[in-house]
C-alpha cells in the first residue's frame, strides 16, 4: 500500500444524535450536517467552534440539498417529508408528504432546477422548482438509496436495496440500463469527475467498478470494508476518491488504479468510534467525515 500522509484538523461536535446528512454549505469554505436530532448546522472548514443551526425539524434528517442561487434548504426526514426553507426569511415555507417512508437521498439538477428525492417506498420523485411533482418513477418495491449525476452525460444512477442500480435518462427520466450490482443493499454511488467510471458500494461491503461509457459494463471488485460501504466520493480532480463504511474506517483510494493508499481509524489516526457515514471533499487535499459518533472530522491529505 502507497504511502499517504493524512492528519486530522478539526473536530465537529454539538450535535445530540447521529450524523446522516453532509454536504456543501450556502458560503465558500463552509459545510453542511443534518442529523437524528431533527438538526441541519452550518459549519466553518477553518474554524471548529459551534456550528450555526439553520433549522431544526421534527424528525430525523436523513438527506438535504442546499441550492444557494435560491437560498432554500430542502431536508429529508426519516418520516418521508420534504421541508423546504427559505434561508432569507429563515423559515420553513413548505413540508410536503413526499414518501410512505425516508427520503435517503436528495439532489439538485442544475440544468433544469428540478430536485430528486430518493424513499425508502422505493419511489425516485422529481418535483420542479416550485416543487409540484414531475415525476414518479417506480422501479422497486425496495427503497431507494442513492442517487450520482453523470457529470457530462444527461444521466443519473439510482442504488436500490433490491441490490440493483438503474440508470435514467435525467431529460425524460426513462429506464435506461438496469444492473444486477450487488449481493445485497447498494448505499454509495459517484461518478468520476471524467465520467469514465461509475463506483457503487453498499452492504456487502464490496466496492465496484462500472465502465459509464460503455454500457455500465463490470471492470472491478475490490473487497474494500469489513462492513457496509455508506457512501464514495471522488475528490474535485479526479485523483483519488475516499469510502467511509460502517467499520468505522475512512479509506483513500488512488482513482486511476483503485489501489488502497490510506486506512483512517480510531486505533492511529483518532478517528471515529462508530460508523461512518458520509464523506465530502472541501478540495482536492481536504475533506470531511461524518458520523453516528455524533461528529464531524476535517482531514488533510499533506
Amino acid at each position: 500500500m502507497t504511502s499517504l500522509t493524512v492528519h486530522k484538523a478539526h473536530t465537529y461536535t454539538g450535535h445530540k444524535d447521529c450524523i446522516y446528512g453532509l454536504g456543501e454549505g450556502f458560503t465558500q469554505g463552509t459545510f453542511v450536517t443534518g442529523g437524528a436530532d431533527g438538526w441541519v448546522v452550518e459549519w466553518s472548514h477553518q474554524a471548529p467552534g459551534d456550528g450555526q443551526l439553520l433549522v431544526q425539524v421534527n424528525a430525523p434528517v436523513y438527506s438535504f440539498v442546499v441550492i444557494a442561487e435560491a437560498q432554500q434548504l430542502v431536508c429529508g426526514t426519516r418520516a418521508g417529508n420534504l421541508h423546504v426553507v427559505d434561508m432569507g426569511q429563515r423559515r420553513e415555507v413548505r413540508n410536503i408528504e413526499a414518501h410512505t417512508a425516508g427520503i435517503f437521498d436528495i439532489i439538485h439538477l442544475p440544468q433544469t432546477k428540478q430536485i430528486v428525492t430518493a424513499g425508502g417506498d422505493g419511489a425516485v420523485k422529481v418535483w420542479d422548482n416550485t416543487f409540484l411533482l414531475a415525476a414518479q418513477l417506480k422501479h422497486s418495491a425496495k427503497s431507494a438509496r442513492v442517487i450520482a449525476v453523470h457529470p457530462a452525460k444527461p444521466e443519473m444512477a439510482v442504488g436500490y436495496s433490491d441490490n440493483s442500480i438503474r440508470v435514467f435518462d435525467t431529460n425524460t427520466f426513462v429506464l435506461v440500463h438496469e444492473i444486477e450490482a450487488h449481493s445485497n443493499s447498494v448505499f454509495a454511488l459517484d461518478y468520476s469527475s471524467d465520467g469514465k467510471y461509475l463506483l457503487s458500494g453498499g452492504r456487502d461491503a464490496v466496492l465496484k467498478v462500472w465502465s459509464a461509457d460503455n454500457g455500465y459494463a463490470p471492470l472491478q471488485t475490490i473487497n474494500a470494508h469489513w462492513y457496509h460501504i455508506n457512501a464514495i466520493k471522488y475528490n474535485p480532480a479526479g485523483s483519488l476518491f475516499a469510502t467511509v463504511s460502517l467499520d468505522k474506517t475512512l479509506k483513500i483510494w488512488d482513482a486511476s488504479t483503485f489501489e488502497l493508499l490510506k486506512v483512517i481509524d480510531k486505533s492511529k489516526n483518532d478517528g471515529h468510534t462508530t460508523s461512518v457515514n458520509k464523506v465530502l471533499w472541501a478540495d482536492d487535499k481536504r475533506l470531511i467525515t461524518a458520523s453516528d459518533d455524533k461528529t464531524a472530522m476535517l482531514w488533510v491529505i499533506s
